[in-house]
């Protein structure tokens, strides 16, 4: 239960970021125990700052509809608390050894900072949209220290896809959270401005990023351009789908930010084989 409330899509996506960020500089071969230890650190890390978020996030989710345990009731905010905790001890554990417990000690405290008391950035738009895109950071960071090594790629890449998660993904969610939002006292964009105007800002930003993105790796890391031209792709359907919103389907949006990700991240993946193996 506790795994399943951590979100396995959104886990594979931290997983992902956490490679490609190793991948990116070039070392990982070399280094692939210590990268291998640092993924599984970084996992247990993320499954604890999402299942926290489930704990906190009980009134927003039965508003929503959320079918996930701990707003469904199969499985109690006790017995996910000490989940939780397990998690977190993990991820310190063998972050260790892959000499990323700073970062996982970051990763973990940003989890916090947006779903825990007092003030829970969760609660308000632009500190949601920051901690989101710091979350990306720290995983694309962690993959490279694990790997030892640094790249300009990785550094873009890293900045890109933390600008999509923070910029796009973050409102993309909030139009589609806006009655349990609400109804838990949350002032974000979409609660604060109404669906519509945020719909069309996100289609904005994600093509913002998304040629951003483009630019950068034309001029400092061309081995991004595949990867960077899904991004624009994805980023024309999720413009494509804030344009379009429907009242009946308000999580189209975010539905395109994701597989954007997923996309954009498999591209980065086959360009780096393809590289390799040639």
């Amino acid at each position: 239960m506790g795994l399943l409330e951590s979100r396995p899509l959104v886990q594979v996506m931290f997983l992902s970021r956490f490679l490609a960020g190793a991948a990116l500089t070039g070392r990982a071969g070399a280094h692939v125990v210590s990268v291998a230890a640092g993924a599984v650190a970084w996992s247990a890390a993320a499954v604890a700052v999402y299942v926290f978020n489930g704990i906190m996030d009980v009134a927003e989710d039965r508003g929503n509809g959320s079918r996930r345990p701990i707003a469904s009731g199969r499985l109690s905010r006790a017995n996910a608390t000490a989940f939780t905790g397990c998690a977190a001890a993990l991820a310190l554990a063998i972050g260790t050894t892959a000499g990323i417990t700073v970062h996982v000690l970051l990763f973990l405290g940003l989890g916090y900072l947006y779903s825990g008391p007092p003030r829970a950035a969760k609660r308000a738009g632009a500190a949601a949209c920051a901690v989101i895109a710091a979350l990306g950071l720290a995983t694309f960071w962690a993959g490279a220290r694990a790997a030892h090594g640094h790249s300009a790629a990785a550094v873009v890449f890293g900045l890109v896809m933390s600008g999509w998660m923070g910029l796009v993904g973050a409102l993309a969610k909030d139009i589609a959270d806006v009655p349990g939002d609400a109804l838990a006292g949350r002032r974000t964009f979409a609660v604060r401005y109404g669906i519509t105007p945020v719909a069309r800002c996100t289609a904005a930003l994600a093509v913002a990023v998304a040629v951003a993105g483009d630019a950068a790796a034309a001029l400092t890391a061309p081995v991004l351009l595949p990867s960077m031209l899904i991004l624009t792709l994805g980023a024309c359907r999720v413009a494509g789908d804030c344009r379009s919103l429907a009242g009946e389907t308000p999580r189209n949006p975010y539905r395109s930010f994701m597989a954007t990700q997923y996309a954009t991240i498999a591209a980065l993946g086959i360009t780096l084989f393809t590289r390799h193996a040639i």
